[in-house]
């Protein structure tokens, strides 16, 4: 599946592709049409849990109105269920609704995955053990966090870019 008549859909590439059972062309489509279905619930989990433990729902926190601490199973399971397809079905309608969300992600992605997985950690052991850690791993830590602060600046400036100057 290279060269010029390659399309840029990947399912109409399958279904084009010589030499394969029908069935299995369909099932490759099913397939992949499945992995947004499963991954948006994937990618909302951590702001599910959030809303559930703010409202009391989760069986780790406490309700701030007492009236959700006597509720019934039945009643929490309910509710838990309506956060669960609300919360996803409203990412589903923003991403309908902003054409450009895919720079939103990758907004986030530059600034959030960058600082929460990288710079952050690497500041947190240079503060918990920086007298304790030689100076060459030191060194090597502020020289990973200023790399990963120029890398993050510069996706981040590349997010706004308008798409055409970047030839996408």
């Amino acid at each position: 599946m290279f060269g010029d008549s390659v399309r840029d859909e990947i399912t109409s590439n399958i279904f084009l592709t010589e030499g394969y059972p029908a069935a299995l062309s369909v099932f490759i489509a099913i397939c992949i049409a499945i992995i947004p279905l499963t991954k948006i619930p994937l990618n909302a989990r951590p702001i599910i849990s959030t809303l559930e433990i703010l409202a009391g729902l989760d069986s780790r926190a406490l309700a701030a109105s007492s009236s959700m601490n006597g509720m019934s199973g039945m009643n929490r399971g309910i509710l838990k269920i309506l956060f669960r397809v609300l919360t996803t079905v409203l990412f589903v309608v923003i991403a309908i609704v902003f054409p450009s969300f895919d720079r939103i992600m990758t907004l986030l992605g530059s600034v959030a995955c960058f600082a929460i997985c990288i710079i952050l950690p690497l500041a947190f052991h240079l503060k918990l053990f920086g007298n304790e850690i030689p100076a060459a791993e030191r060194w090597m830590n502020w020289a990973l966090i200023v790399v990963n602060a120029v890398m993050a600046s510069v996706s981040t400036v590349f997010a706004f870019f308008p798409k055409e100057m970047l030839g996408a």
